[in-house]
């Protein structure tokens, strides 16, 4: 049996019995999944969002919640990993990223993981209120969790560019955290970035501003955008 064979027949039984799919097997899966060779982040966030509006969609109409969460959490490791895979190569990264790079997405994925599973926590109770306008909730929903997407291609980039020097740039937001503002113009490394969780647009960095709504970029020395 192959390994492609063993992790269909693995994640196969957890449907079958109404099993959360371990994270581990999910990434594996993501392996031989149709997103692998993904060229642009438009394509894998229109994926994902596709993904995210069936799994909530069909849980608020009555869906078994064990099924649409692995739904959900499946959708999410492949659009992370063709985002981190995409970002890995534009950054110069030659295929597979090493070991440093996938144990870092390893970490976000099962940080990713536990978000969801919240998510259909606190969603229980609004699937029982008949009165509940869930479509407006699930386009808000697909919205942050899509957003989320362009933190992880970053990280790809960064970690393909560890070793070259990265100079931090003021995006377009009206106004800045302090953390930001102090970066604006230094140049390090991209490893100095990524010891202190430095990534533009990635949930829950080091930046004051979390992250969340952060539009700073870097450049290379010769002034080439290398994130979004």
């Amino acid at each position: 049996m192959t390994l492609k064979q063993a992790v269909a027949e693995a994640i196969e039984h957890a449907k079958q019995n109404g099993m959360d799919i371990p994270a581990d097997l999910m990434v594996r899966a993501y392996n031989v999944g149709a997103l692998k060779a993904a060229s642009d982040l438009a394509s894998i966030n229109a994926y994902y969002r596709d993904v995210i509006t069936e799994a909530l969609t069909r849980y608020f109409e009555g869906g078994a919640v064990a099924t649409l969460r692995n739904l959900f959490k499946r959708g999410m490791v492949e659009a992370f990993g063709a985002a981190f895979d995409l970002g890995w190569k534009d950054g110069g990264g030659t295929p597979p990223p090493d070991a440093d790079a996938l144990s870092w997405f390893n970490a976000r994925v099962d940080a990713e993981f536990g978000h969801i599973g919240v998510l259909f926590s606190q969603i229980k109770e609004l699937r029982k209120d008949t009165e509940f306008d869930y479509f407006q909730f699930i386009t808000a929903r697909a919205d942050g969790y899509v957003s989320s997407v362009a933190g992880v291609y970053n990280a790809g980039v960064m970690f393909a560019q560890r070793n070259k020097m990265l100079t931090w740039n003021l995006g377009n937001t009206e106004k800045h955290c302090s953390d930001c503002a102090k970066l604006s113009g230094g140049r390090h490394r991209g490893s100095w970035y990524l010891a202190r969780n430095f990534i533009p647009r990635q949930p829950g960095a080091g930046m004051e501003c979390g992250g969340y709504k952060c539009d700073c970029y870097f450049t290379d020395d010769a002034g080439n955008t290398v994130t979004i």
